[in-house]
């Protein structure tokens, strides 16, 4: 590599502007000439997806997707950084505000906060042993992979075809198959693409991602536990600083 160490950090601050303009600016990390311009958000999109879904799997109800949410907030109870470290139920998830019309509903949803996030990434034993109280982790194996940005384009997208392949490089590269898998840290920003992040990763097959929550499996207790502080749900999604908080959170949960 070009570099010996290195200092990866992320940070966010939204909850001082205005729900609209933080909406907004959300919306342009979609496709704006085809989404964000016309008027959809991330609410939206992911409320086509739930319907598709529903649509697609009839054996799904709307209210099976609280499992998502109700681990979430469970696990976020012992997380001192979480924004919702607070339990969330089936009733209240029944009774939360539908959002632009629904499907999502409130408790479906990531809730906009502020955070801030960084790991040391090296090659160098010497600094790696003088990492004290942080703990090490690591890193064998890594993989990435990109899909069509505008959902409508997407030939499947119910798929998160991205979401698949990167999942398969990744696990290739580390010599490993989801067997070997302790934990699963996947972007709940909301519930739905919990469920097919769980789907598109081969945790569990296409239309089962909710029955895999309802029955326990992304528990502590699981076999694919996710969201172990909270996850983007009920830790919070500081956007510019999840993805690096996410892999801090493993490296705490790995140590």
């Amino acid at each position: 590599g070009m570099h010996t160490t290195v200092v990866v950090a992320g940070v966010e601050a939204m909850v001082h502007a205005d729900k609209a303009d933080v909406t907004k600016g959300l919306a342009a990390a979609s496709d704006w000439e085809k989404e964000g311009s016309q008027g959809e958000t991330f609410v939206t999109l992911n409320g086509t997806l739930m319907k598709l879904y529903l649509d697609k799997y009839p054996h799904v109800q709307r209210e099976d997707f609280s499992a998502f949410s109700i681990n979430a907030h469970k696990n976020a109870a012992t997380n001192s950084h979480a924004t919702l470290p607070k339990p969330a139920t089936n009733e209240a998830y029944a009774e939360s505000k539908e959002l632009l019309g629904g499907p999502i509903r409130v408790l479906d949803a990531s809730p906009i906060c502020d955070g801030a996030a960084a790991v040391v990434l090296t090659s160098d034993p010497a600094v790696a042993a003088a990492s004290g109280a942080g703990g090490i982790v690591r890193v064998v194996g890594s993989g990435a992979a990109t899909d069509l940005l505008c959902v409508a384009d997407r030939p499947e997208p119910l798929s998160l075809a991205g979401a698949r392949v990167s999942t398969e490089r990744a696990l290739a590269t580390a010599g490993f198959s989801l067997n070997h898998v302790d934990i699963f840290e996947l972007h709940d920003a909301y519930t739905i693409m919990a469920c097919l992040s769980l789907e598109a990763s081969g945790f569990c097959m296409p239309g089962e991602g909710v029955n895999a929550a309802k029955d326990g499996a992304i528990g502590l207790q699981g076999y694919v536990p996710i969201a172990t502080f909270g996850g983007l749900k009920a830790r919070g999604h500081p956007v510019g600083a999840t993805g690096v908080y996410q892999a801090a959170e493993m490296l705490l949960q790995l140590t």
